[in-house]
């Protein structure tokens, strides 16, 4: 049996979604040893390294136009990070992680704003579903309240629902190998131009943070941004963003499976409204 493109780029995207499932409380754990934009550039800079060797080629006879796409990815990609990154500083990694997936609501607004791309009803419906899903997955207590690291974080799912509409629309004339180093070779350079602006760095080094820099730069980064942007050439930003809705979902079945947290009524309620929503988004789907 054949599997079509599009079901591969959901298969790819679920995965990644998994993989950044498992990241909050390792880049939590990080933060106790590192200051936050030293661990985010070593992270970009151990996923240049990994895309160095299994993509040589891809820093080769890169044209002005991709040059360009590719810093503006960069920015997009480094700001989501910079920003989260921050934010878990002074917040929960549930609320990081329910705050940075309002990207999902996001997305087909700023599509709209940016693009002109009208949302369908079904996407719509889908939005508000999973949107309260997460709240449900995520919050202790459904409050409006913000404190300083949740509007980072805030911010961070804004830039990130720039980047996953910009990954659309780039990916699919152009050569995505390319604009993945760009993007995460430049945020790798960005990120140590500004490291010294904005924070005296400190690092606690021992091998157990080497292991947690390295998967956050090989598979989580490197790995990730490669399977999102070959993903992103057969679906759209917005069923992309839905797919990356269940993250706080698989951070959840994570934290029970290794950390023996169990997951409450409302937390599995939400987890089930999350896909309920992503399923009412593709109702009808051509």
């Amino acid at each position: 049996m054949r599997i079509s493109r599009g079901v591969r780029a959901d298969i790819a995207l679920i995965l990644i979604t998994i993989i950044w499932g498992c990241m909050f409380t390792l880049v939590k754990k990080s933060l106790a040893q590192v200051s936050p934009i030293t661990l985010i550039a070593l992270r970009f800079w151990v996923a240049t390294a990994a895309i160095v060797l299994c993509m040589p080629g891809s820093f080769l006879h890169i044209s002005r136009e991709t040059l360009r796409r590719g810093t503006i990815l960069s920015a997009f990609l480094l700001g989501g990070f910079v920003f989260q990154t921050l934010g878990l500083r002074t917040t929960s990694p549930a609320r990081s992680a329910f705050i940075t997936s309002l990207s999902v609501l996001l997305v087909p607004v700023l599509g709209y704003l940016v693009f002109r791309h009208r949302p369908r009803a079904q996407t719509i419906a889908g939005v508000a579903i999973a949107t309260v899903g997460l709240g449900l997955l995520t919050l202790e207590r459904m409050e409006l309240s913000l404190n300083r690291g949740d509007t980072l974080t805030l911010i961070c799912a804004l830039v990130f629902a720039f980047h996953i509409l910009f990954v659309g629309r780039y990916v699919t004339d152009g050569d995505y190998r390319q604009l993945v180093a760009l993007q995460i070779a430049g945020s790798a350079l960005l990120c140590t131009v500004m490291l010294p602006l904005v924070e005296t760095p400190f690092l606690v080094w021992d091998p157990a943070l080497g292991v947690y820099i390295f998967i956050l730069g090989v598979l989580a980064t490197a790995v990730a941004y490669y399977g999102q942007s070959w993903a992103q050439r057969f679906t759209t930003p917005n069923r992309t963003a839905l797919i990356f809705s269940l993250e706080p979902f698989f951070a959840a079945i994570f934290a029970y499976a290794l950390l023996d947290q169990g997951l409450t009524t409302r937390e599995w309620v939400g987890g089930i409204l999350v896909i309920a929503g992503i399923v009412t988004s593709e109702f009808h789907r051509a």
